[in-house]
């Protein structure tokens, strides 16, 4: 009995000590499981909201990568159409509405939702491979009550205003023997240094009817000129230290179409272009329109100018037009006349209300990073803002030679694009309304000398500090 109650008594013991030790891992499991569970299944939705068209669907396609990293994290971009995008957002953020995560908009209508954004730090963006000529316009917001710039979105993808030009005439030997022996030039866009020699080249090859037209340049009244005029009176404001006062890209938001510095007295800087800079610029300016279609009765715009592109030399257009202009692959692409650009950058942002916003965060840096970047370009045709995925397609021998230059060409003017109008709140309403309209009245009136364009640019230049006012 007594043997059996030992052998009863040890039993007894196993099985308690099964039992607690079960007990214990029931305990362990079921504290430690849920939690894990919780964290990598709990599903999230991240709100895109921009403008319609081919960034947002590289937006998309990049939020479908993403989600293949972070598997309980959806990304969906809600496509408006361009004109009604921004007055959605803004509905939204006015209502703290937390349904927009990130929120999409361009250099002009930064300004419009700076306000319901979050700061981003230098540090949450590797700045050093990221095109910041391009961040500049946009995605920088200058506080005029502290007199710092605060990062307010990140720049997704290049966009550079530039010379294009029509690779048969250029590469044509003969000439550009003739040209160099009547002229005294190169030939080639790329080596162009200033405007007279576009202009010598307008001339040559319209006179010779090799081409109906020059170099082509956007004159709308409605918008083009805002753009057009800024690209040539670059050249100019970057060498006028009496307007630029030591800053050649001028001050965030106001840019080069202002001086380099607030003076005192005022809490804005003073217009820059009604100055003997300016004259020369909208002289250079009225000279080159004169080599294409009169702008009494058609208007070069961003829409039209790809069906006339065939018959012009080239022309100064943004990056984002290339892929309208029939057999694009005959295009190569230049800087602006001594070696720079303007910028049209899209940008996005986090809303202050975003229920996720380091999530948001992770989102804007992987979508910027050089791979996602390459395959911007690939896929979609959007030139990188990544120095890092521009290099690396540049190399790439298995894409065609048209592309590699415009790749190469593109990152060369990315780097040096400051000639950019203002993107202050008076820009759309106020200032582009009167300085188109008043240029536009210079580019079609029989009066053509500096003393007109100077009261031109000097009516401008009052109206937009009426509107500062």
């Amino acid at each position: 009995m007594k043997a059996i109650s030992t052998i009863a008594i040890a039993i007894i013991v196993i099985v308690v000590i099964a039992i607690i030790a079960a007990a214990t891992y029931f305990i362990i499991s079921s504290h430690h499981t849920p939690t894990t569970t919780t964290t990598s299944t709990t599903p999230i939705t991240l709100t895109v909201v921009t403008f319609s068209g081919t960034s947002a669907n590289f937006i998309q396609y990049a939020g479908e990568l993403f989600h293949q990293l972070h598997p309980n994290v959806e990304v969906q971009v809600v496509q408006y159409p361009f004109s009604e995008y921004i007055s959605k957002e803004l509905t939204a953020l006015e209502a703290h509405s937390s349904q927009y995560d990130i929120i999409g908009f361009t250099s002009t209508s930064a300004l419009s939702v700076a306000p319901y954004l979050l700061p981003l730090n230098q540090s949450d963006f590797n700045f050093s491979d990221i095109i910041y000529p391009q961040e500049d316009f946009g995605g920088l917001y200058y506080n005029t009550s502290t007199g710092k710039t605060e990062i307010i979105g990140i720049a997704y993808e290049t966009a550079v205003y530039l010379m294009a030009y029509n690779m048969t005439v250029f590469n044509n030997q003969t000439l550009a023997e003739e040209f160099e022996q009547e002229y005294h030039m190169n030939f080639s866009p790329i080596t162009y240094k200033n405007w007279t020699v576009v202009l010598d080249v307008d001339e040559f090859l319209t006179s010779h009817h090799i081409t109906k037209y020059g170099f082509l340049i956007d004159d709308h009244v409605a918008h083009g000129i805002i753009d057009a005029f800024p690209a040539v009176f670059g050249w100019y404001y970057f060498r006028d230290s009496s307007i630029n006062l030591g800053n050649p890209s001028g001050i965030p938001n106001y840019n080069i179409m202002f001086e380099g510095k607030i003076l005192p007295g005022y809490n804005y800087p003073l217009p820059s272009f009604n100055s003997t800079s300016g004259v020369e610029a909208l002289m250079t300016y009225r000279e080159l329109v004169n080599y294409e279609p009169n702008p009494s009765q058609i208007q070069i715009s961003y829409d039209n100018l790809p069906e006339f592109f065939s018959q012009a030399a080239g022309a100064f257009l943004f990056t984002s037009q290339l892929s309208y202009i029939n057999n694009s692959q005959d295009v190569l692409l230049a800087p602006l006349p001594g070696g720079y650009a303007e910028t049209g950058t899209d940008f996005l942002g986090i809303s202050k209300y975003s229920a996720h916003p380091q999530l948001a965060l992770e989102f804007l840096q992987f979508l910027v990073s050089p791979k996602v970047q390459e395959i911007a370009f690939l896929k979609f045709g959007k030139f990188p803002v990544s120095k890092e995925a521009f290099n690396n397609l540049i190399s790439n021998s298995s894409l065609p030679y048209y592309q590699r230059e415009w790749l190469q060409e593109t990152y060369i003017a990315a780097l040096n694009a400051s000639a950019n109008p203002p993107n202050i709140p008076p820009t759309y309403p106020k200032l582009i309304p009167s300085f188109n309209n008043l240029v536009f009245q210079f580019l079609t009136s029989p009066q053509y000398n500096e003393t007109y364009a100077m009261e031109i640019l000097q009516q401008a230049a009052n109206e937009w500090i009426s509107a500062l006012s």
